[in-house]
């Protein structure tokens, strides 16, 4: 995902209007899962030369499969994603918050990345009622129940029920 700026980098103010479209699928670690870019994945914006200096602006649109939180199931979201960068030439004295490029090209592929992995949920859900997995049988309950009793006992509490247990069984 690469930008020309060689009629730009001439110039000051001149400003040039990107449209790219990846094919590419690219794979995102994220929070110790592993995601995928489905194609294509869209970069749209412009760059200007200000000042010696590239600023790109751009959004991203992407469609990115992941998988489910609770019943680890596989599913599909879109991600759009804004960003603003600056770009020095390499060898230039720079700021923290500017980047450099060498050539006529700015190299935009890992910026891009970073962004749509910026935009991931932290707990991805395929739907907002999602059931899960049944903790007993591991059956997806958006699928089907299985029937299992969901007795769910705090950890914290387990010795008051066994006392309630020894009460009943001693009546």
């Amino acid at each position: 995902m690469k930008i020309n700026i060689s009629k730009i980098s001439r110039c000051e103010g001149i400003k040039e209007n990107f449209d790219i479209i990846d094919k590419n699928q690219y794979e995102l670690l994220f929070n110790n899962q592993t995601f995928k870019t489905l194609p294509p994945l869209s970069v749209r914006g412009y760059a200007v030369n200000y000042e010696g200096k590239i600023e790109v602006d751009f959004e991203t649109t992407a469609t990115v499969e992941l998988q489910c939180s609770r019943c680890i199931e596989n599913y599909v979201a879109d991600v759009h994603a804004s960003s603003f960068h600056i770009f020095v030439k390499e060898g230039f004295q720079t700021d923290e918050d500017q980047q450099f490029y060498k050539g006529d090209e700015i190299d935009l592929t890992d910026i891009v990345l970073n962004e749509i992995t910026a935009e991931l949920p932290m707990k991805p859900l395929c739907t907002t009622d999602c059931k899960g997995l049944c903790p007993e049988c591991g059956t997806n309950n958006n699928q089907r129940s299985c029937g299992c009793k969901a007795e769910e006992i705090d950890s914290r509490l387990q010795v008051l029920q066994k006392l309630l247990e020894d009460e009943q069984g001693g009546v």
